[in-house]
C-alpha cells in the first residue's frame, strides 16, 4: 500500500445505503476533496450508477472506475449491489454487455457478509466452482480483470483459484490463502473499518463479535505485507454509516498502523 495513497478502491456510489441521485454529485465530490481522494472503485450498484456518474466526477478531477454493477449468485448476497446470475449461459451475456458498456473491471460477489446471527458467520452467496472460473475467463477474453467480494476461507479460495486478481473484504482470511494470493499476485482490500462501522450500531454482545473478527483480520492484514501481498485501501463508503472521505482515511490509518506493527 501506498502510505499516502489516494485511491478508495471500494466504494459503492449510496448515501447511508440509498443510491445517490446526480444532484448529489457536487456533495460526494466535496467529501473525495476534504480526504484527497483523487480516483474512486464503484464496486457495484443493481442500478449501475457508475455509468451516469462517470463524467461528472471527471470533470471534478476524480477518476471514477467501474464495474457498472455486480454479478451475483440468484437467491444469494448481491441484490442492491448487483444483477443475478440464473445459470452459467447468461455469463458471456451479462460480461459482454458490460463491456460494451465501457466498464473498467468486472466484479462478483462469492459469498454473504459477515453476520454475527449466521452459523458459520457468513451469509449465504456465491458460485459453483466451474461458474466463477467461467466469469473469469469470459471477462480476461475482453481484457478485464475481476474483483471479487468473498468472505470465508474456503470461498477465498476458491476465488484465488478460479483466478480472481483481486480480494475484497476477505474476512476470515488464512495463512495457507494468504500464500495463495503470494503465488498468484492476488492483491487484497481488506475493508476493515467498515466492519468496525457495524460494531458501532448493535448491541454490545455483538460488537465485541465484530470487532474480535476485525482484530484477527488485521493480523492477517499483517501477514500479508510480511509476504509483499498488494494491499489496497477501500472504504467500503455509501454503505449504511460508512461516510465516504471519513471511512476512507480511517481504513488507510489502520492499514498503516498494521504496516508498521
Amino acid at each position: 500500500m501506498n502510505k499516502a495513497s489516494h485511491t478508495d478502491h471500494h466504494i459503492h456510489l449510496f448515501r447511508d445505503g440509498r443510491p445517490l441521485s446526480l444532484k448529489e454529485l457536487d456533495w460526494l465530490a466535496e467529501l473525495c476533496e476534504r480526504a484527497e481522494i483523487k480516483t474512486l472503485y464503484d464496486m457495484g450498484s443493481k442500478e449501475g450508477l457508475g455509468f451516469r456518474f462517470k463524467e461528472g466526477l471527471e470533470t471534478r478531477g476524480i477518476t471514477l472506475k467501474t464495474c457498472g454493477y455486480a454479478l451475483y449468485k440468484a437467491g444469494g448476497y448481491g441484490g442492491f449491489i448487483g444483477r443475478p446470475v440464473n445459470g452459467p449461459q447468461q455469463i458471456p451475456l451479462m460480461i459482454r454487455e458490460l463491456y460494451e458498456r465501457g466498464v473498467d473491471f468486472i466484479k462478483v460477489v462469492h459469498s454473504g457478509v459477515v453476520s454475527y446471527n449466521k452459523e458459520g458467520y457468513v451469509t449465504k452467496g456465491g458460485f459453483l466452482r466451474e461458474e466463477l472460473s467461467l466469469i473469469v475467463q469470459v471477462a480476461e477474453s475482453f481484457g478485464l480483470r475481476v474483483h471479487c467480494h468473498v468472505n470465508s476461507e474456503h470461498r477465498i479460495i476458491e476465488a484465488i483459484e478460479a483466478g480472481v486478481s483481486s480480494i475484497e473484504h476477505g474476512f476470515f482470511m488464512s495463512r495457507r490463502a494468504l500464500e495463495m494470493m503470494k503465488e498468484a499476485r492476488v492483491s487484497w482490500t481488506p475493508t476493515a473499518c467498515a466492519l468496525l462501522s457495524l460494531a458501532e450500531r448493535v448491541s454490545s454482545e455483538e460488537a465485541q463479535f465484530y470487532r474480535a473478527v476485525v482484530r484477527k483480520h488485521l493480523e492477517m492484514v499483517k501477514e500479508a505485507y510480511r509476504l509483499g501481498i498488494m494491499i489496497n485501501t477501500g472504504s467500503d463508503a455509501g454503505a449504511s454509516g460508512i461516510v465516504h472521505g471519513e471511512a476512507f482515511l480511517k481504513e488507510r490509518e489502520l492499514l498503516e498502523k498494521a504496516s508498521k506493527d
